[in-house]
């Protein structure tokens, strides 16, 4: 985070839906005649944040240039504060069609395939540009299509999110100040293995649960990049932010991978060319937005603070890393070596 600162200063259903598709009236998604190459259709994109979230600009900027991208042929609609469900939800209704698209983490499909938990090993990168490194190049390209072969889920797109950082009611500079604090991580296993290993009590809990728990004192922490704190006023209840650095991640448009293949080409290329060019603007946003985002933060009351004993935390997570499938514990030691 500060680096870059400084820097700046369900199947069958699914298949019988997909050949639907394909035919003329055959989906409630889609319209026209498929001989004649003019069918329409109607995507339904959700996602958990609030319509500040920077996901809302970047769900309204897909469907504003797809439609122009596929000249109409295809509209999209957006649900964003959770309206069709939890993130977890959400990404089941993929598989089923209730939603088409979702704007989510890798950490998502860690309850489909282990593999994407590369993602949620702690303590990985150490900057930013360590980060784009491997997301903007071929080990990057080589997680994508496992993880979607895996998974049956397609990832379009890398949206950086920054860092995790951990949110709390008190300061924590230590590892003694995490011990037997009740912290909410998503649902990810990796995740809930990491807090744990570092002596809090990690829950799992729908993120739009957190502020209340918090303000309730169900929770005394949570963790996420500083663009979810902000936009969603965490800080009005967790106003200690430590700079743990713990995780990085970028958000993408997911898709199920069958459906997807199942449009013809050139509206399949057309949403993976459309989800790579807002990906990477969404990128540029957050980069020049993180300071500002930060000073946001301070101005509405929350105190930023520094791990003191940060080498103890990565020693207490490695057994986490350890534990991590063989093949996710060889892109470790790819970005390590970065």
């Amino acid at each position: 985070m500060r680096n870059s600162m400084k820097a700046l200063a369900g199947v069958g259903i699914v298949a019988l839906a997909l050949t639907g598709c394909s035919a003329s009236g055959g989906d409630p998604g889609s319209s026209g005649d498929a001989s004649t190459g003019d069918e329409t259709y109607t995507l339904v994109l959700g996602h958990a944040g609030s319509t500040t979230d920077p996901r809302q600009w970047a769900a309204e900027q897909f469907a504003e240039r797809i439609e122009a991208a596929t000249d109409g042929r295809v509209t999209v609609e957006v649900h964003s504060d959770s309206t069709l469900g939890t993130w977890e939800e959400m990404i089941d209704g993929l598989q089923i069609g209730s939603t088409d698209i979702v704007i989510e983490s890798l950490l998502s499909l860690e309850a489909y395939t282990d593999l994407a938990s590369v993602e949620t090993a702690p303590f990985l990168y150490s900057s930013d540009e360590q980060f784009f490194e491997v997301w903007d190049g071929e080990l990057g390209d080589e997680i994508h299509s496992a993880v979607t072969e895996a998974s049956g889920y397609a990832t379009l797109g890398n949206m950086f999110r920054g860092s995790r950082e951990l949110t709390s009611k008190e300061p924590v500079t230590s590892l003694e100040d995490l011990e037997g604090i009740t912290i909410r991580t998503p649902s990810a296993q990796t995740m809930l293995d990491t807090w744990n290993a570092l002596g809090a009590r990690a829950e799992a809990l729908p993120f739009n649960e957190v502020y209340s728990a918090l303000e309730s004192g169900v929770l005394d922490a949570q963790e996420n990049p500083l663009d979810a704190i902000l936009f969603n006023s965490i800080h009005e209840v967790a106003p200690n932010i430590t700079w743990t650095d713990h995780m990085y991640a970028n958000y993408h448009f997911i898709m199920w991978d069958e459906a997807l293949q199942g449009y013809p080409e050139d509206i399949r290329t057309a949403i993976q060319d459309v989800a790579a060019e807002v990906g990477q603007e969404y990128t540029e946003n957050t980069v020049t937005n993180l300071a500002d985002y930060q000073s946001q933060l301070e101005e509405g009351g929350a105190t930023f603070h520094e791990l003191e004993d940060r080498e103890a935390w990565v020693e207490a997570t490695q057994p986490v890393v350890d534990g991590l499938p063989d093949q996710v514990q060889t892109w470790v030691e790819q970005i390590r070596a970065m």
